[in-house]
């Protein structure tokens, strides 16, 4: 069973101040003993189960009847590194460390280097753009992840639910669960986005 951590400040950060973020963050604890991928995959199930309830899914508004589902069976992971999940692409680097280095229809590489889907292009790169920096990269994952050498990641596959949907047709699909061994709490994040 895990319980959603609703009065955590990640939250209260990505309301008031990346509230053009359109990848799903949700912040979890689990109500029993830690059982490392078996615990992983809960909280992605629980996280996705919670999407269900909030207003915007990614692109798609709830009250027009969007909801996500689930194929347990079809989920796979593979461990990653906490390196691997903060990883930016040099060239994107540049591009949103310097205002005045923005050059319009650049094609950035939106993988790291093991050939898994970006994190960090992800929250800098959506289709229509954001008014972020790597900086508001940099402190958002501060506050969900202050114990950043305690962290347990695994990357997800993308065929156990329609939330992919959307980002398989090019723009790319992501999921995360992060749990910080120090705070005891998952992050699970997902990011499916079109145009």
């Amino acid at each position: 069973m895990m319980t959603e951590l609703t009065d955590h400040e990640g939250y209260r950060l990505i309301k008031n101040e990346y509230s053009e973020c359109l990848l799903d963050y949700v912040i979890l604890r689990s109500d029993g003993a830690y059982r490392g991928a078996e615990s992983h995959k809960e909280a992605v199930v629980a996280a996705f189960g919670l999407l269900n309830g909030r207003e915007r899914i990614s692109n798609h508004w709830t009250k027009g009847g969007f909801q996500v589902w689930v194929e347990q069976s079809k989920m796979e992971a593979v461990p990653i590194t906490g390196e691997e999940l903060f990883f930016i692409p040099e060239d994107l680097r540049r591009y949103r460390t310097r205002r005045d280095a923005y050059r319009p229809g650049v094609c950035w590489d939106w993988q790291t280097d093991t050939g898994h889907f970006c994190y960090g292009y992800a929250f800098l790169h959506p289709p229509y753009g954001v008014p972020y920096w790597l900086g508001d990269f940099e402190r958002l994952n501060c506050v969900l992840f202050p114990e950043g050498e305690a962290l347990e990641v695994f990357y997800w596959n993308d065929t156990w639910s329609n939330y992919f949907e959307d980002g398989s047709d090019w723009w790319g699909t992501g999921c995360w669960s992060i749990y910080d061994r120090k705070a005891e709490h998952f992050v699970v994040i997902g990011a499916s986005l079109s145009d």
